[in-house]
């Protein structure tokens, strides 16, 4: 059976309707026929988090969220980056036959270069770190938006230029799992929805806040009774993911009609959205209220990424030379 990896980072921020329909969502259905794994990179978040109170809080947030998001009775392993004790040194086995060049392409040590002069060696090797964490058990195949492609195309290269230069294949090449259809989402500036921008939709912000950002969404500026095109509407092409296909054609011939404003929509977006997350909602205030829930759901997890990841560091340290 394949296996298919995902992960979020933990921003403290939430997850939010983006990393949901660009990631979590196509991973569950790719699930439902694979062998599945999500983890949690918080070594990575010690590029920008220095603070072990805010981080411990963000790991807690976004462990909540995986859980709340997912079946009670998946076969999904979770894991957590941090609890896999040869994570580092497969990473450091990686960096020995990584290129420097091909680290100065990474996005996230360009973006970081754009905005900060005073870079962590964290942010350069970060790339390599993240190829530790999808080569090292064996994934087949990662479902990421578009601006994440260049996370699996640095693993593949990373791999391939260990098998090569050892002469043997060690490393599997994961392939991209990219939805056309959610190539872009819209945030509520109607730029691609992303943390960065402040533009995101949280599925788990409070309904106060909710309907306080789904009020936010950029619209046309037609009077209320002008007709409106809905394909032409960021609010429309939320409703697109979430709403029923009754439900979009009833909403569609509304802004057809005239007289229903964009107002109106977003009320209807805002109520689409707390349904098709009411049960997900409900389970994450259980985990964030009863931390010792995620604990025990997160153990059997850690102990497998930890057998896999001890299986792959022996297989290394025979091909490198240092087994004896």
């Amino acid at each position: 059976m394949k296996k298919v990896l995902t992960w979020i980072k933990p921003t403290g921020n939430g997850m939010h309707v983006g990393n949901y329909l660009g990631a979590f969502k196509p991973f569950l259905e790719l699930a439902q026929w694979k062998e599945a794994y999500m983890f949690v990179p918080d070594f990575h978040s010690l590029t920008s988090v220095h603070d072990w109170e805010i981080l411990r809080r963000n790991k807690q947030r976004l462990l909540a969220e995986y859980f709340a998001l997912l079946p009670e009775n998946t076969d999904i392993t979770v894991f957590e980056q941090s609890k896999v004790t040869r994570i580092n040194d497969i990473t450091w086995i990686l960096s020995s036959v990584t290129p420097y060049s091909l680290m100065l392409r990474a996005h996230s040590f360009k973006d970081s270069q754009n905005k900060n002069s005073d870079i962590n060696m964290a942010t350069f090797n970060y790339p390599i770190l993240m190829a530790a964490d999808i080569i090292s058990y064996d994934i087949d195949m990662v479902p990421v938006g578009k601006d994440q492609k260049q996370h699996l195309e640095f693993a593949r290269d990373i791999a391939e230029n260990f098998n090569k230069t050892y002469k043997q294949e060690v490393f599997k090449l994961p392939e991209p799992m990219i939805s056309e259809e959610v190539m872009t989402i819209p945030g509520t500036d109607g730029r691609k929805m992303s943390k960065s921008y402040d533009n995101f939709i949280g599925i788990f912000d409070s309904k106060k806040v909710l309907k306080k950002k789904v009020m936010w969404i950029v619209t046309g500026s037609e009077a209320l009774e002008d007709p409106k095109d809905p394909e032409n509407c960021n609010v429309f092409a939320l409703i697109k993911f979430f709403a029923t296909q009754e439900k979009q054609d009833e909403i569609a011939a509304k802004y057809k009609a005239g007289n229903y404003g964009y107002g109106h929509a977003k009320l209807e977006l805002l109520d689409i959205l707390l349904e098709y997350f009411k049960e997900p909602r409900e389970k994450f205030e259980k985990y964030m209220e009863n931390p010792e829930l995620i604990s025990e759901r997160i153990k059997a997890g850690n102990e497998k990424a930890n057998k896999m990841a001890d299986e792959k560091y022996a297989k290394l340290l025979e091909v490198i030379g240092l087994d004896k």
